[in-house]
């Protein structure tokens, strides 16, 4: 099932210049940061430690701010990477001024990019938000013995039963996860299901 998904990515890279070339003319890519995609940073890696919180849009990232406003004053902390998919909330970070924290768009999930993505930003844990789930940046992340957590999961009956009609090949993304933290009971039922290890409910982070 791994290697299917992989093909299907391959094809869609092909097509990918096209659907990126559109996507600028409707004022859905950043114009210059497009290659972040493809797992060329536009910022710099600092020496030391980082963290990384990837979520798919804004209201993700800002039920993290509070959090990453919190690592801000950590010494032993020395850089925030924050990753979206979406233009809107790349400039999210722009009213916010931050010292260690910067963002970039998250790779293309395929196994080039994820690497690339990985051996550059060398993250010590990677945290996700809600129901971002990537089976190739998954697997990469796993083989790097970097911790998965997935803060603030969520997941509904209708993302529950797409990923249970591929049960096998879900488990084995899933179970990569270190640590779960759902926002709520139905999302901790549904991870118990695919056999996360560990799995803390702690509310929705959003209303906290």
């Amino acid at each position: 099932m791994f290697f299917i998904y992989q093909i299907i990515l391959t094809f869609l890279l092909i097509l990918s210049p096209i659907i990126i070339f559109f996507r600028i003319l409707k004022n859905k890519e950043d114009k210059k940061r497009y290659i972040e995609k493809f797992s060329f940073p536009s910022k710099k890696r600092k020496v030391g430690k980082l963290i990384w919180f990837h979520g798919a849009s804004v209201g993700e990232l800002l039920s993290v701010i509070p959090i990453i406003k919190i690592y801000e004053k950590k010494k032993s902390i020395d850089q925030i990477l924050v990753t979206s998919s979406t233009l809107s909330s790349s400039k999210v970070f722009e009213k916010y001024n931050f010292k260690k924290t910067i963002h970039q768009f998250f790779p293309i999930d395929h196994l080039i990019f994820t690497n690339k993505f990985l051996q550059y930003w060398k993250p010590k844990i990677a945290i996700f938000i809600e129901s971002e789930i990537w089976p190739c940046m998954y697997q990469t992340i796993y083989k790097k013995n970097i911790p998965i957590i997935l803060l603030n999961a969520r997941l509904t009956k209708k993302t529950f039963n797409k990923w249970r009609k591929i049960y096998f090949f879900s488990k084995n993304i899933f179970k990569k996860i270190k640590v779960a933290y759902p926002q709520n009971d139905e999302t901790t039922n549904y991870l118990q299901n695919f056999k996360i290890s560990k799995i803390n409910q702690i509310g929705n982070l959003k209303f906290i």
